[in-house]
């Protein structure tokens, strides 16, 4: 009984050793930050206010990491966003925001995975924000009529 609790011991400390510095999961993410961010950036977003939203997306960087609805409250959806980088501290969203909808009816109370972003496409942006790191805002900053 002592050698094999010693013995899976030693398996486990060279499992623990062999994945040490290497992620714990795996998954296909986009380029960090400091590769999309620039490129963001160098759009002329205001330029895009008063245009379907899928214009926008179809100038951002192809390879996005999340796309989905920013739900204000419960049935509520303020735009869309689309998010580039890790699940850590190295990430860039863009966010769209959408003041009224011609295409999508709100209160939905269904739930938002069943919200059709394809209609959401073709909604008109009135603001975009772009944030670094889940908190630093880079473009679209101190404007209290997007400030949720």
């Amino acid at each position: 009984m002592k050698n094999l609790i010693v013995t899976c011991f030693i398996c486990i400390s060279i499992n623990a050793f062999s994945n040490s510095g290497k992620p714990v999961y795996s998954i296909n993410i986009s380029p960090p930050d400091t590769t999309v961010l620039p490129p963001i950036l160098g759009l002329l977003l205001n330029t895009y206010i008063g245009k379907p939203v899928d214009s926008l997306l179809a100038v951002l960087p192809s390879s996005f990491t999340f796309r989905g609805f920013m739900p204000e409250r419960i049935a509520y959806n303020t735009g869309v966003f689309q998010s580039y980088g890790d699940l850590g501290t190295n990430t860039v969203t863009v966010q769209i925001y959408i003041d009224s909808y011609q295409h999508m009816v709100f209160p939905d109370r269904t739930r938002v995975s069943r919200w059709d972003m394809n209609l959401a496409k073709q909604e008109i942006i009135s603001f975009i924000k772009v944030i670094k790191n889940n908190n630093v805002c880079m473009y679209g900053c101190n404007n209290p009529n997007y400030d949720y």
